[in-house]
């Protein structure tokens, strides 16, 4: 993906106090997008590719030194680090002083990873995830109390807080794609049934990970909708060789909780639905 950057004429960073300011670092790139919750509408979007050796502090520094926008106040600052080091507790028996107990049962976590989690209200669940320790000094130190996110709970959360799962087919199957991964969540209408992260290097992973999937939870052709959002330079590859199983297979762009300036028109969005519904999840 090519960088851009959009503003609205409306933005004024003279109340940026008043905005939200929403930011994924990945890397395919940092984006970020400001909303103005007042009128519940997003009036910017921009994104940088970044090189390849993420995470690279010195060149997160470099952009944070140049973006004006990103050196604004802002009432609150969401931050979206995707990553596979991730696992969903019930909240039930969720307990956060033992959050990294609970998430080393299933992942192996460095010495320079912290451990985050949020709460998946609509779902009623924890998400149990890590970040990069140098990442995390430097948001930080640019923003007051930022606040930390992993990809599947406003992949979740949107999902479940809109009307996209209450369709006529019996199950959900939805694919938010990441640079070298993709997550699959599935929904028996407004239930979650499964979530899992699954390495790809090409369409004969991709497809074999789905269909084990669809075996495993005895899902069929004919009542299972499959959506597609995410970021991953051979999206629609994995979209074709989709296609030859499942029929009814929608991308989603925009998350349908908020306003959009006509900036936004611009721009094809099945890769930023995470990122634009990071404010459902507070």
């Amino acid at each position: 993906m090519e960088g851009f950057s959009f503003v609205d004429e409306s933005f004024d960073p003279n109340i940026s106090l008043s905005y939200f300011l929403s930011i994924r670092l990945n890397s395919d790139g940092l984006s970020f997008c400001t909303l103005d919750p007042i009128i519940n509408k997003y009036i910017q979007i921009s994104h940088f590719v970044l090189n390849k050796d993420f995470p690279n502090a010195p060149q997160l520094d470099k952009y944070f030194a140049t973006i004006d926008i990103l050196n604004l106040p802002f009432k609150k600052t969401f931050i979206l680090i995707p990553t596979q080091i991730a696992t969903l507790v019930p909240a039930g028996i969720f307990e956060s002083e033992k959050s990294k107990i609970m998430l080393e049962f299933c992942c192996n976590i460095s010495d320079n990873e912290n451990v985050k989690y949020n709460k998946i209200r609509q779902a009623d669940v924890y998400n149990i995830f890590t970040i990069p320790s140098e990442i995390e000094t430097i948001f930080s130190r640019q923003f007051p109390e930022p606040i930390y996110f992993h990809q599947n709970t406003p992949f979740i959360d949107g999902f479940l807080s809109s009307s996209i799962v209450l369709g006529n087919e019996h199950y959900s199957c939805c694919i938010n794609f990441n640079t070298d991964f993709f997550d699959v969540v599935i929904f028996e209408k407004t239930r979650l049934k499964l979530c899992n992260s699954f390495t790809i290097k090409g369409e004969k992973d991709f497809i074999y990970y789905i269909l084990f999937v669809v075996e495993q939870l005895k899902l069929s052709e004919s009542n299972t909708s499959i959506f597609i959002s995410g970021i991953n330079e051979n999206r629609q590859k994995y979209i074709t060789e989709l296609s030859r199983y499942f029929s009814k297979i929608k991308q989603i762009e925009l998350p349908n909780n908020f306003h959009y300036s006509h900036i936004f028109k611009e721009l094809r969005f099945a890769g930023f639905y995470n990122l634009l519904n990071l404010p459902t999840c507070v």
